[in-house]
């Protein structure tokens, strides 16, 4: 599951069942622990349930295909009609104690709307670099007397995670707490005020990324209710805050190598496990090593080995959150996105993981790519940037929002993902080296992101799951079918890379097991 939520009276839980990329709704009565399928499976990806406070109904954000916007969707808990309410909203919305009205984020703006989704009015908005953040419900919290709404908002810098409340009366913000959070995911009131629960991380270095933490109000004293190996991705209380419906996460990673790509020929070089060994980066090297993320170290490092899986080293050793590493062409650096202090920046280190460096000196994304003289380097902070391998004075490239740069072995053309404006969806994108508007957009059927040129920069490589596999497609530019490149049978791809010569493909490959519980006397 990657989502659920408890009825006010903790009679039901309604949660999103994933098996193969097809996605369906059930309602579980928690008395008899009987389930009844609600919506059947589908691709379509759901999000943001929430019951309504008569816990008749359940809300939940509905995107059909990956160019659709998201929408809000209303239905009865037991199933029934699905009723649209409100379009292009990302991260769920947030019901008043009365049940009357709605409150959800839509580019950087606070909406109030009524429950039937008419009348939306504005109540707040933020200014950059602050953000409201509104994906994979990340919904507002309404207190429960009404007055103000708890929200997720974010900074301009790492580790600027954080909740605001906005009152209703003025549209007035302020934080509730000045720890500045590492991630947030999902908030929720006590139901006499006297806090709230938030699911999220409070710093890069957790070896777990994401827990429950009770926030006391007006105060913000933060005290973890959850502390283990585990991930929790949802999360929803009872109307008394008596119980607490989340889902907990695990994930399990090993590194493969495949001659040409062939299934039939792939080896497991490295047995990772829950150290989750090149999920967050891998990267060959010129001379065929590999270049991989892992937690074997305790904390979120880079590290390198030889393409047998043999000579395994740490290479960074930063307290922070180092990720995304690849390696320049000529063989000399390692460029890779580091969190330390309050800022996530771009650094580059040599082969060997000696004379650190860093490069930038503000926030970026979760992506990097260097140009294939080995000169440059492409990141994204909002907007697509450029820098020298030294350092140096930045070069914007887009003047609208992009991320995850690649690019093309010929050092013509970057492919990115891009969106217009808050409000838009994001979309792929070829755009010239040199930046500006997109020559081609399109859409990669099935991939989220990790996407990879061919060698000859005709074709882009994406990896797709279906039933319990997934596999690397290659997406031809010229507008022929994409085509299935690797056959595996059994577990999911999240990450790869191809070898310079394009003979060998390494792959993180593992598993995703998610379960709903139930959680009771945490207060």
């Amino acid at each position: 599951s990657s989502d659920a939520a408890i009825s006010p009276d903790g009679k039901y839980v309604v949660y999103i069942l994933d098996e193969g990329g097809q996605r369906s709704l059930w309602t579980r009565q928690v008395a008899t622990t009987s389930n009844v399928q609600i919506i059947p499976a589908a691709d379509v990806q759901y999000t943001g349930l929430v019951f309504s406070p008569d816990g008749n109904y359940i809300n939940f954000v509905k995107r059909e295909k990956a160019d659709a916007p998201p929408a809000l969707y209303q239905m009865p808990v037991l199933g029934g009609i699905q009723k649209k309410l409100i379009s292009y909203i990302g991260g769920g919305a947030g019901y008043s104690p009365d049940g009357k009205q709605l409150a959800f984020v839509r580019g950087n703006t606070l909406i109030i709307a009524s429950s039937d989704g008419t009348g939306e009015r504005i109540l707040a908005s933020l200014q950059r670099p602050d953000m409201f953040r509104s994906e994979a419900g990340q919904q507002p919290a309404w207190s429960p007397d009404g007055k103000t709404i708890a929200c997720i908002a974010r900074g301009g810098v790492a580790n600027s995670w954080k909740v605001v409340e906005v009152q209703v009366a003025d549209g007035s913000v302020n934080p509730i707490a000045a720890q500045g959070w590492h991630f947030i995911r999902r908030i929720a009131w006590l139901e006499d005020k006297s806090g709230l629960l938030i699911l999220g991380a409070d710093k890069p270095s957790s070896r777990s990324n994401q827990q429950i933490w009770r926030i006391s109000y007006p105060n913000g004293e933060a005290r973890r209710i959850t502390n283990d190996f585990s991930d929790y991705v949802g999360m929803s209380l009872t109307a008394d805050s008596n119980a607490l419906a989340a889902v907990q996460s695990s994930r399990l990673s090993n590194i493969w190598v495949a001659p040409d790509g062939d299934a039939g020929r792939a080896v497991q070089i490295k047995s990772g496990g829950s150290n989750l060994d090149g999920i967050r980066g891998l990267a060959w090297t010129p001379d065929g090593r590999i270049v991989y993320y892992s937690l074997a170290g305790g904390a979120r490092d880079i590290w390198i080995m030889n393409g047998n899986g043999s000579g395994q080293r740490q290479l960074t050793v930063d307290p922070g959150r180092n990720i995304t590493a690849k390696v320049t062409p000529d063989g000399r650096y390692i460029v890779f996105i580091s969190e330390r202090g309050d800022r996530t920046t771009i650094w580059r280190m040599d082969l060997d993981g000696g004379d650190p460096k860093q490069l930038t000196s503000e926030g970026s994304g979760y992506n990097v790519a260097v140009s294939p003289d080995s000169r440059w380097v492409i990141y994204n902070a909002e907007r697509l940037w450029k820098i020298s391998i030294d350092g140096g004075s930045a070069t914007q490239l887009t003047d609208y929002t992009a991320r995850e740069p690649e690019i093309s072995p010929d050092g013509k053309f970057i492919a990115c993902e891009y969106r217009e404006g808050d409000d838009s969806i994001w979309r792929r994108a070829i755009i010239p080296i040199e930046g500006g508007k997109p020559v081609k957009t399109f859409d990669l059927p099935g991939s989220r992101d990790d996407f990879r040129w061919s060698q000859d920069s005709r074709s882009l490589f994406y990896r797709v799951t279906r039933g319990s596999a997934s596999n690397i497609w290659s997406f031809p530019l010229d507008g022929t079918p994409p085509k299935q490149l690797t056959n595996f049978k059994s577990d999911e791809i999240f990450r790869f890379d191809w070898s310079a010569d394009g003979k060998q493909l390494v792959l993180a490959r593992g598993t995703t097991t998610s379960d709903v519980v139930l959680i009771r006397d945490f207060r």
